[in-house]
């Protein structure tokens, strides 16, 4: 064990001193790499969605990083000091066995001493589940542990859910169900601290509200939500299962009017040339410099991912990238510098047409910087096992905010895998 140890510790070390190396193409942009946990699940079950947040920054400006293990079993590791330092992550705490293995959590942190975890698993296959988390703090604001709930079935026959925090401190949830023949419909529901999980559009309902729903190609959806600070509006877009024929994107949005939140008319072909699968699921991103929502996908047959931005009228633009100077890229997501505005698009360099669940490769990053993309990647970490990168997003309010570009990714081919921590210091 101690042998063991040692190694992982040395190798975290020599990782971040590698890293530090790092200069972008375009400018000076030092990265720092250090390991997490070690007792992963493989990376497309224990991180998955672009849209399930699995690093926190919270107000303390502590760190909470939640994974499913090898077990099956939801993580949460923590660090109260610079997490992109040695020793700075602890061990992690595990949730009560489940019946049927946990996958692709999806966390929201709702209070400083609170937050909830979306997970597939639980009770039963097919189970979409809510585990309520106490953060255990001691009275400077270090976390101390964590402590889960008894986790509630939001719903069943549920796949590919995607949350986030919502400008009043509730959480805003979607995700599809697929029926072989039928349909495949993305679902949505609000939780607050007063009324639990009820309708988006209706917090009298307890019945889920339809986004999307399409009859005429019944594969899966991987949705993502996100909510405009500006306008409070709903964005909900996703891409097509790996099986299906279809390479467009689905749509829907729902206005705010103070009080409650209508859906609009959904689109199911909101753009027409991405790539289908989980590990090109469509990101979403807030630029706060231009007060616009930015969606990245992947472009189908080509190394180029779609960047969108969308202002608070529903016009958007296409900022797309250059075909990228790489072999095949997959888990693409975007993150916005918020002094600079520019935006830092990290992916996976994988063999060409891997098959689908082995999505692995190299992670790398290209910058766009004055509207101008560059071609050339800056690889973050060379090795060929790394799957499934899940950014950390602004915290509730802002609070604890230094501007760092950060996100965790899991590295291993089979479990256990390796959670990485980086940070990009632009």
């Amino acid at each position: 064990m101690g042998h063991a140890v040692g190694r992982s510790a040395f190798l975290s070390i020599a990782i971040s001193i590698i890293s530090l190396l790092l200069v972008s193409p375009l400018g000076s942009a030092p990265t720092r790499i250090f390991e997490v946990a070690t007792d992963s699940a493989v990376g497309n079950n224990s991180l998955g969605m672009p849209g399930s947040q699995d690093v926190i920054r919270d107000p303390f400006g502590k760190y909470l990083a939640v994974y499913v293990d090898s077990q099956g079993n939801l993580s949460t590791a923590f660090a109260n000091s610079d997490p992109a330092s040695p020793g700075a992550w602890g061990i992690p705490v595990k949730s009560p066995s489940p019946l049927v293995a946990y996958r692709r959590p999806a966390t929201v942190l709702t209070t400083p001493l609170t937050m909830r975890v979306l997970a597939e698993g639980g009770p039963a296959a097919g189970d979409l589940v809510d585990v309520p988390v106490q953060i255990i703090r001691d009275l400077v604001g270090n976390i101390v542990s964590v402590s889960y709930g008894n986790p509630a079935v939001v719903a069943t026959s549920a796949q590919y859910a995607s949350a986030t925090l919502a400008h009043d401190g509730s959480i805003l949830a979607v995700w599809n169900s697929a029926v072989p023949g039928s349909s495949s419909t993305v679902f949505a529901m609000r939780w607050t601290f007063a009324g639990g999980w009820r309708s988006v559009s209706n917090p009298f309902s307890a019945a889920p509200d339809v986004v999307i729903a399409d009859v005429s190609d019944t594969e899966p959806i991987h949705p993502n939500v996100i909510e405009r600070p500006d306008t409070f509006a709903i964005y909900v877009m996703g891409n097509r299962g790996p099986r299906s024929n279809l390479t467009t994107l689905v749509f829907n949005s729902a206005t705010f009017n103070g009080a409650a939140w209508t859906w609009g008319i959904q689109d199911l072909a909101y753009e027409t040339n991405a790539s289908r699968g989980l590990s090109d699921a469509t990101d979403l991103t807030w630029d706060p410099v231009r007060s616009v929502v930015v969606a990245a996908y992947d472009i189908s047959r080509t190394t180029m991912y779609g960047v969108i931005r969308i202002d608070a009228s529903g016009a958007k633009v296409h900022v797309d990238t250059p075909s990228l100077l790489m072999t095949n890229n997959e888990w693409g997501v975007l993150q916005v510098d918020p002094q600079t505005g520019d935006y830092y698009l990290f992916t996976i360099d994988t063999p060409l047409s891997p098959p689908w669940g082995s999505e692995f490769g190299a992670v790398a990053y290209t910058r766009c910087s004055n509207g101008v993309w560059s071609a050339t990647l800056t690889v973050v970490d060379n090795e060929t096992n790394n799957m499934a990168v899940s950014p950390r997003r602004p915290t509730m309010l802002g609070l604890g905010e230094d501007g760092s570009l950060e996100m965790i990714y899991a590295k291993g081919k089979t479990a256990p895998a390796t959670i990485i921590f980086v940070r990009l210091s632009p």
